[in-house]
Formats: structure tokens, C-alpha cells, sequence
């Protein structure tokens, strides 16, 4: 009698099959209610100015007529791509990069995907990850993970820097912004910022301590 002996393959999947529970079983990731380098990002004092103020008064007013009808990349070109522009990422250490690919090895496995924007040092190509966006359209009802999806993009980039420094991100559902940390196996997640509401002030103003937060990460590297 023949014996057939099978082992167990991991298959790659891209980001978008991931979700917390995938990755809370593959990796042993876990949440916590408070981290000190979220509370220091959102809480991080700049300013606003006039200038951009008006500015995003403007793209409010637009957010609010259109937000409903944007779909994912209408969403991207026409709102969050100005917030993008406002804060200037595109230094000589380190730029923005979209819908570019992100691929690396977490405990072993193999992972990839491409991420909405990054912002990481690299003059053609990403290299070293600071910060995951990832955008979803769907506010209620989402049939994917986008909290997920981030998160696996935020593992692959600290396993790519093995370093101490905790990575950034954030997710945008509509009108909602959720910004986020991740160091060692454990993140945070921060309450809601409604784009429609004053918190658009706020959204900037986090987008703009992220620029200082690197800008002083970069220095220690």
C-alpha cells in the first residue's frame, strides 16, 4: 500500500485577502487601548495656517456635495491627494509613493501588495517605509478589511526597516479618517476624524507632524 504524504504550502496572498484575524493568527499581532507614539502623533503641535485653512474649506465644500458619489480613486484625485500636496512629503530623504508595491518576509512568509501611498525613503522606489495609507470608498457594510489590509502593509514595512522606530498609518473610509501606530506585535487606533466636520483641521494637522516625525526619524537613522 502507498502512503501519500502532504505538507502544508503557505500560498502568498496579496494584501487585499488580509484581514486582523488572519494576521492576529499568522502573527500574533494584537491591539492595545493606548500607545504613547500614537497619542504623540495626533496630539503633535503645528500649525495650521490661514492659507491652508482656506484651502480646505474649500475641499471640504466639495467633500460634502461629492463624498457619497466619489468612488475610490475619484476619492484619492480629488480630495486626498490636496492633503497629500498641502503637507509636501517629497524631501531629499524620503517622498511619497502611490499604488506602488510593498513585498517582504514576515516570520518566514512571504508577503505583498501595493499600497495606496507610502511615504519612504528612495529616489525611484520606495525602500524604507515611514507611513501606510490605505483608502477604502465604503464607510458602513464593507465586505473587506480595510483596517486589515493596512495592517499587513504596516507589518511588511517594519519587517523590511528592523528597526526600533514604530511605523505609521492610516485609513481613510469616506468622510472617516482613522489614524494609526504600530511597534513590536502590537498597534493602536485612534477615534475617528470626520473630513466634513473641523476635524479636517486636525487631519492636516496630524499629516504635518507625521512630516516632522520622520523628518527627526531620519536624522537617527
Amino acid at each position: 500500500m502507498y502512503m501519500i504524504h502532504t505538507t502544508r504550502r503557505y500560498v502568498m496572498k496579496t494584501f487585499k485577502h488580509w484581514t486582523r484575524q488572519d494576521i492576529a493568527d499568522e502573527f500574533g499581532l494584537k491591539t492595545k487601548l493606548q500607545c504613547d507614539d500614537l497619542d504623540a502623533w495626533v496630539d503633535y503641535d503645528i500649525e495650521v495656517t490661514d492659507a491652508e485653512k482656506e484651502r480646505l474649506d474649500g475641499l471640504q465644500k466639495k467633500l460634502k456635495r461629492y463624498v457619497d458619489i466619489w468612488n475610490e480613486q475619484e476619492l484619492i484625485i480629488k480630495f486626498i491627494s490636496f492633503i497629500i500636496e498641502l503637507v509636501d512629503y517629497d524631501t531629499e530623504q524620503f517622498k511619497s509613493f502611490a499604488n506602488r508595491r510593498l513585498k517582504g518576509e514576515i516570520d518566514g512568509k512571504e508577503v505583498s501588495g501595493e499600497v495606496d501611498l507610502m511615504i519612504a525613503t528612495g529616489d525611484y522606489e520606495p525602500k524604507a517605509p515611514y507611513f501606510c495609507l490605505h483608502e477604502d470608498k465604503k464607510e458602513k457594510g464593507a465586505d473587506n478589511d480595510p483596517l486589515g489590509q493596512l495592517l499587513i502593509a504596516m507589518l511588511t514595512a517594519q519587517a523590511l526597516n528592523d528597526n526600533e522606530f514604530p511605523i505609521y498609518g492610516a485609513y481613510v473610509a469616506g468622510r472617516n479618517w482613522f489614524f494609526v501606530t504600530l511597534k513590536d506585535n502590537a498597534y493602536c487606533i485612534s477615534d475617528e476624524y470626520i473630513a466634513t466636520r473641523d476635524d479636517l483641521y486636525d487631519i492636516l494637522r496630524i499629516m504635518k507632524g507625521l512630516r516632522e516625525i520622520i523628518k527627526a526619524q531620519n536624522v537617527l537613522v
